[in-house]
């Protein structure tokens, strides 16, 4: 009778796998939608848990690590929908995680890289970023160049522990932007509307900027760091931990950026197929219906490239990343 059990669990098993081979990828996504909970769905951990946890790993682990560290992890969730503010909820519980897990908690962090890995550092001498921020030419004062370099909040760890904090923040936008990418497939197989697509492009756009900022403001702080403080400097690129922390961000960051430019020429198609017309230039995403009438979401493209731009200049060789 067992062995007849068996059987037939391992024959509903091949059937399941021949139909996902041979399944039409609409049809596959429309079956993942019937067990996930919707954009509607109520804003709960067991609802936010099992969209993570099957589109987003990484954000399922940190958001349970922090659960257990004792955060209430659906503080994020004012919107009252859950795919407006995931993203916002992986970006601070991470920065959360980096504290919690840091095994010098008073002096050092736990830079989560993904694959639920992170890289114990420990802090040496800085210099307040704010110091800095009048050397940043005004061309390249940017979104987040008065938030985190030139007019910080008190006790901000993007000023107060220098690159270090820096670093921390180019984390925190790295799990946010993975969490932004990975729900292309949710929204796919949610077959959802502009207004949520808007939100996906709004969320990756805002973590590509992100990225380009804060890799500038690293590598110049480092730069101002050479000149005035030469001790800072010397510390800080000979911490191995650091260099390491910082490599696998910037790598694991690229990727994402990489994934979603080309996704955003799959949504593109998806949406013609649909009868929409959509429009995607370096300043804006657009999207036309059938009587002309179009919607759109901002890019900062021309800010992104003079920020990457900035950091090919010599005076930057020297940092080693």
């Amino acid at each position: 009778m067992r062995k007849r059990k068996n059987r037939r669990r391992l024959a509903a098993v091949l059937l399941l796998a021949v139909l996902a081979v041979w399944m039409p990828a609409s049809a596959q996504e429309a079956v993942a939608a019937a067990k996930m909970p919707g954009l509607n769905a109520k804003v709960t951990e067991k609802n936010v848990l099992k969209i993570l946890d099957r589109y987003d790993k990484d954000g399922a682990f940190i958001l349970r690590k922090q659960k257990q560290a004792g955060d209430r992890i659906l503080t994020w969730f004012g919107s009252g929908r859950i795919y407006k503010d995931i993203d916002t909820a992986v970006h601070e519980e991470t920065h959360g995680f980096s504290h919690s897990y840091a095994k010098d908690r008073w002096n050092g962090y736990a830079y989560f890289v993904g694959n639920k890995k992170s890289v114990q550092v420990t802090m040496t001498e800085v210099y307040p970023t704010k110091k800095m921020a009048a050397s940043i030419p005004k061309r390249l004062r940017t979104f987040r160049y008065n938030t985190y370099v030139a007019k910080p909040t008190p006790y901000l760890s993007s000023n107060t522990q220098g690159a270090y904090g820096l670093l921390n923040e180019l984390m925190a936008y790295r799990a946010g932007m993975s969490n932004s990418v990975s729900m292309y497939a949710y929204y796919a197989a949610q077959d959802a509307g502009w207004d949520a697509w808007q939100q996906y492009i709004s969320n990756c756009e805002n973590g590509r900027m992100a990225y380009a900022e804060f890799t500038y403001y690293i590598s110049h702080y480092l730069y101002y760091a050479k000149k005035n403080y030469p001790k800072v400097y010397r510390g800080i690129i000979g911490n191995k931990q650091f260099c390491k922390a910082y490599a696998k961000i910037d790598s694991s960051y690229k990727k994402l950026i990489r994934t979603y430019e080309n996704d955003l020429k799959r949504l593109k198609k998806r949406m013609e197929k649909k009868g929409y017309r959509m429009e995607v230039t370096d300043k804006q995403v657009m999207l036309y219906n059938s009587d002309g009438y179009g919607r759109g979401s901002i890019r900062n493209t021309a800010d992104y490239k003079k920020l990457l731009n900035e950091q090919k200049k010599k005076q930057y060789s020297s940092i080693p990343f």
